[in-house]
């Protein structure tokens, strides 16, 4: 028998700490954790409302997705953006970006111009009128909830923040709502709390919830407001709902606007009818889109010594010393072409 969890393990309720020399106690803590789990949510049962829909074709779809890469060690950056629609036209968008350092600030930055490119590149396809009464499929989240400025976060950050949303996010969701295009975030994986909490659930992840509830094709759980508490001292407006979605067997999360609820049913009819076995419940339209927003380490590696390939020495020899400063104590410096370490 291993020995009694500590007070400091017991309040840490969201794994169980396996010992493998023992397997017999192992299997037992593997079965306990599950018989918890599916106690928690018989209590609630009869309290959920399952839906169910079918397949239907009513609306133009398009796919959005944004991805981002480092060239070697440095700070490099190719952000990408694409927008494919049904006819698997692809609409790209590329920034590239060298920041000064490479620590928490820079990731922040770095994400949320990823997040700045993904709208851009959608507000263009919107622009030009061919996606109005469409849906748009984001991969991610819609709401802007891990970008709000923390105390963490630098003046600059805030600013940009600031400039993202009441320049481009909220005049473009507007304008979706204005255009009858219904934006649905399309998050892969639930590891969220937000219907366990709707539901009084302690201790629970939304996973266990929907995959016990939701086991065939097309039953699904209707929009539950999205809370967020942290908005109003973002000083932003938009409010969200989710709904969980079994598509082709595999269990999804989506966002929506609070505006466009009463358009998910149908939202949720269009994914059904898009939705294929060969591509885990995606069609290929989001597939493609992943496709063109990733960035490869290649390409990121390439285009990095484009750009400094004239440069001095001196500035190459700086950038090479920025870059050994991570890779361990600059002992390595394999990965870098012999035109860029040469001073």
């Amino acid at each position: 028998m291993s020995s009694p969890p500590s007070r400091w393990e017991v309040l840490n309720v969201s794994y169980v700490k396996l010992d493998i020399t023992d397997l017999r106690e192992t299997r037992e803590q593997v079965r306990e954790s599950f018989l918890q789990q599916d106690k928690s949510i018989s209590k609630i049962r009869d309290v959920v409302t399952i839906h169910a829909a079918r397949p239907r074709k009513t609306k133009r779809v398009f796919a959005v997705d944004s991805g981002f890469n480092t060239a070697y060690e440095t700070t490099f950056t190719i952000l990408k953006a694409a927008v494919v629609d049904e006819d698997l036209e692809v609409d790209r968008r590329e920034d590239i970006y060298l920041f000064h350092v490479d620590n928490y600030q820079t990731d922040r930055l770095r994400r949320l111009l990823m997040q700045q490119a993904l709208y851009e590149a959608l507000a263009k396809t919107i622009r030009s009128g061919k996606a109005d009464g469409s849906l748009v499929l984001v991969d991610g989240t819609i709401a802007l909830t891990v970008f709000y400025p923390t105390l963490k976060d630098r003046r600059e950050y805030r600013s940009h923040f600031r400039a993202l949303y009441e320049e481009l996010y909220a005049p473009l969701m507007d304008r979706c709502v204005d255009k009858n295009i219904l934006v649905l975030g399309f998050l892969k994986r639930t590891g969220s709390t937000y219907l366990a909490e709707y539901l009084n659930v302690r201790g629970a992840y939304d996973i266990y919830l929907v995959n016990a509830f939701l086991r065939e094709e097309g039953q699904y759980i209707g929009p539950i407001p999205v809370l967020d508490a942290g908005a109003k001292r973002a000083k932003v407006h938009h409010q969200y709902v989710t709904f969980y979605l079994n598509l082709k067997n595999w269990v999804y999360r989506f966002e929506l606007l609070k505006e466009q609820e009463h358009a998910y049913r149908e939202g949720i009819e269009n994914l059904l009818y898009l939705a294929t076995e060969a591509h885990y419940g995606m069609n290929p339209i989001f597939s493609k889109a992943d496709e063109y927003a990733r960035v490869t380490k290649r390409e990121t590696n390439l285009k990095f010594d484009y750009v400094i390939h004239e440069l001095d020495a001196e500035d190459r020899t700086r950038l090479r010393l920025e870059a050994r400063k991570r890779t361990h104590f600059g002992y390595s410096t394999k990965r870098f072409p012999g035109r860029l370490t040469a001073g």
